[in-house]
């Protein structure tokens, strides 16, 4: 058992406000915290007044104060952010001397860096302290900063750090593994379903992004929408009850045919609500003022996780996929997956304009047609890039974006005998399950798109999007056959 004196705060950030001004004061004019800062000494609560209220809605720095276990103890933040350039200057400054040596810079340097990379979009962020500042130094070495050479002689007794974002990684990445060779090409895969909640998956990755919000708000209940066969309302019911939040899903009647999927639902307490597709957009809007009116603070997720913070999961995943060939020496010619509502797609896409990588992503859609499938993948890119302040040319993201739909078979979640065959042999050769309305469907794709294109001797990444409950539903569907 951890005794009380050996457990790490919990440490939050939260935006600087002009009521913390008192505490950067008295903090910044300790000698014990102002010794390798590079201020005007001694700070005076006026000056830092006007200098609070002439910053104050600037888009080039961002400055938060650090929380641990709900206590202001420091200062830190982003100076310099270029958009252009995709970079930006950390700075930390912890002023209550009693919580030094606790781990509090880590945490909440991590966090910090989560928020350059993720909400920023920021491809490196930089740093330079005195070669005397031994503490400093070994945090910056511990979070994952690089020494930057290029800076050395620049200001002598000064060292450079810098960090890219293919080198942060807030939560361990999901395995990349080798399968059997298909249509002459290497294969890999990505396994996304090993995202350890809720047999994992792009529901579950994408989740965690919307869960974040609503663990900062004060949201009491979630809405959601999607069918019965839904990975993402099965991974949002469970992430709800786990937090002992209501749940309701709008479900389509023309979709409602009994699942695993639904069964975990139901397990997980959510309420499910079915109507006609027709009626789901006005369903859901009334539902929302009737919550509120109620008193209730609800938070809806859009079907499939659409939007922004879905997309930046996979710009995330993108950057993880960097970082693996990176390490392993090797880049992958193609990679292929299930597109559905379009933000995975949309989010590697992102990955790769940010990155200036030339490469193939090709989306295998499951239910989706041209021109409709594509376009709806295009505006999640053009939202993302234009929400992260990132320049782009529209012919970027025209050649960049494959959305096959000649794999759709009859529809959302319809099957055929060819995808039952790619299941069972990816099950038999590689030991890894498939289903028939998500993976399934888009790895045979991806087989006859790769056959068809006569493509060959390409290292090809196939990302497990998740939707091992399905497989079980195709399992004893096959053995009562």
């Amino acid at each position: 058992m951890i005794s009380d004196e050996k457990k790490r705060p919990s440490v939050t950030l939260r935006r600087f406000e002009f009521s913390d001004i008192p505490d950067k004061v008295r903090w910044i004019n300790d000698p014990q915290v102002n010794r390798y800062l590079h201020y005007d000494l001694p700070l005076e609560i006026e000056k830092t007044e006007q200098w609070f209220l002439a910053n104050q809605g600037r888009t080039d720095r961002f400055d938060a104060v650090i929380l641990a276990d709900g206590q202001p103890v420091g200062l830190i933040g982003l100076l310099s952010i270029d958009y252009e350039k995709r970079d930006a200057e950390y700075y930390i400054a912890l002023g209550e001397p009693e919580w030094f040596g606790k781990g509090i810079a880590e945490q909440a340097t991590a966090q910090i860096l989560q928020y350059a990379f993720s909400d920023l979009a920021l491809n490196r962020v930089y740093l330079s302290t005195e070669r005397e500042n031994k503490s400093a130094l070994r945090l910056y070495e511990r979070v994952g900063f690089a020494y930057d050479g290029s800076m050395a002689d620049s200001e002598p007794g000064k060292v450079f750090f810098q960090m890219e974002s293919t080198d942060f990684c807030a939560d361990s990445p999901t395995p990349i593994l080798r399968l059997t060779d298909e249509a002459e090409n290497e294969i890999y895969m990505k396994r996304d379903d090993l995202l350890p909640f809720s047999f994992g998956g792009n529901k579950a990755r994408k989740a965690a992004y919307f869960f974040r919000e609503i663990d900062a708000g004060a949201y009491t209940c979630v809405v959601t929408y999607g069918s019965s066969s839904s990975n993402h309302c099965r991974v949002v019911a469970n992430l709800a009850a786990a937090r002992g939040l209501p749940c309701t899903i709008i479900s389509p009647a023309e979709s409602a045919a009994p699942t695993s999927n639904s069964a975990f639902m139901a397990m997980f307490g959510a309420k499910i609500i079915t109507v006609p597709v027709s009626d789901v957009h006005d369903t859901i809007e009334h539902l929302l003022r009737s919550l509120t009116a109620c008193g209730e603070t609800p938070y809806f997720i859009p079907g499939g996780g659409h939007g922004v913070l879905g997309t930046t999961a996979y710009v995330d995943c993108y950057r993880e996929i960097r970082r693996y060939e990176r390490a392993n020496h090797l880049y992958f010619d193609d990679i292929f997956f299930a597109s559905g509502t379009g933000t995975t797609q949309a989010g590697l896409i992102c990955g790769q304009l940010l990155a200036k990588d030339r490469r193939n992503i090709v989306g295998i859609s499951i239910a989706r047609k041209n021109p409709r499938g594509r376009q709806v993948v295009i505006d999640s890119i053009r939202d993302y890039l234009t929400e992260k302040h990132v320049i782009f040319r529209e012919e970027e993201i025209e050649r960049s974006t494959v959305f096959c739909d000649d794999y759709t078979v009859d529809g959302y979640a319809k099957s055929d005998e060819r995808i039952g065959r790619t299941i069972d042999e990816m099950l038999l050769k590689n030991g890894v399950p498939l289903d028939p309305a998500y993976t399934g469907k888009a790895y045979a794709g991806m087989l006859d798109y790769l056959r068809k294109n006569r493509i060959r001797n390409h290292r090809i990444l196939f990302i497990h999007t998740g939707g091992t409950p399905l497989f079980f539903d195709y399992f004893h569907e096959k053995k009562s056959e």
